[in-house]
């Protein structure tokens, strides 16, 4: 599809304005050494819509081999800056990523959202995805 592009490590700097609107729990350094980890590591990818200074949408996904699911193409982050909302990119990177797991042989594509990501249920039900389970939780360190 055009217009989507998919992330390097040099292109670190212009995920983060829009992934901090989703990970409101990390800090810019934090995301951006996390970003670097799972970028080098090959498992996850990133795919956004932007410019050479700001991507306005950004899904990060990858792959798992799971006895529920098959192999799976896992959406991990999906968001659009607040600045681009309503304007398709969403949507866009949506009908990107479902067609990458059409010609990659995939059997399942799925997300996790948060509960107060409401505005998101619409995007993703319009989509053609379903709600067919709750995901639970927890930090090691309150164990």
């Amino acid at each position: 599809m055009s217009g989507v592009k998919q992330a390097s490590l040099s292109d670190i700097a212009i995920l983060i304005p829009a992934l901090l609107e989703l990970r409101i729990n990390r800090t810019e350094a934090e995301l951006h050494n996390l970003l670097k980890i799972q970028l080098s590591s090959g498992e996850y990818q990133v795919y956004y819509i932007g410019n050479s200074t700001m991507a306005f949408a950004v899904a990060g996904v990858r792959t798992l081999n799971l006895l529920h699911s098959g192999k799976t193409l896992y959406i991990d982050d999906l968001v659009t800056h607040s600045r681009y909302r309503k304007q398709g990119f969403g949507s866009q990177l949506l009908d990107f990523i479902k067609q990458y797991v059409k010609e990659n042989n995939y059997d399942h594509l799925s997300l996790d959202s948060g509960f107060q990501r409401k505005e998101a249920y619409r995007l993703y039900l319009n989509a053609g995805f379903e709600i067919n389970s709750l995901h639970f939780g927890r930090n090691v360190n309150e164990l």
